[in-house]
C-alpha cells in the first residue's frame, strides 16, 4: 500500500530562500503539513485525514505515525539538514479521455 501515492513530499533545507505564506494560484485551503525538525510535533488527525482524504479513524492514526517516521527520517538526513518537512496534496492532473471499444456489428 503505497500512502505517499498522493503526497509531494517537499524538504525546505536551510539554505533555500523562506517560503512565501501564499500564492494566488494555490488553492486557500489546500491541506498542507509542516513538520520543524527541531521540534518535531504530531499533527492533529483531522489534519492528516484532510491531507490523504481518509475518514476512517484507523487509517488516519497509521497514517499519521507513517507521515511521522518519514518525517524523522528526512531530517535525520547527513547529506542535507532541512528545518521542515513539508507534505502536500499533489496537484490533480487532468483526467485522460478513456474510449471504449464499439464491438457491435454493423451488417
Amino acid at each position: 500500500m503505497h500512502l505517499y501515492a498522493p503526497l509531494i513530499a517537499l524538504v525546505v533545507l536551510s539554505a533555500a530562500a523562506p517560503a512565501t505564506a501564499g500564492s494566488a494560484a494555490e488553492e486557500p485551503t489546500a491541506a498542507r503539513i509542516v513538520i520543524d525538525c527541531a521540534h518535531p510535533r504530531l499533527p492533529p488527525q483531522h489534519e492528516v485525514g484532510a491531507l490523504l482524504g481518509q475518514h476512517n479513524i484507523g487509517q488516519v492514526y497509521a497514517s499519521r505515525a507513517a507521515l511521522m517516521a518519514e518525517a524523522r527520517r528526512t531530517c535525520r538526513r547527513a547529506d542535507a539538514r532541512p528545518q521542515r518537512v513539508v507534505f502536500e496534496r499533489a496537484p490533480l492532473r487532468p483526467s485522460e479521455t478513456r474510449r471504449m471499444a464499439d464491438n457491435r456489428r454493423s451488417d
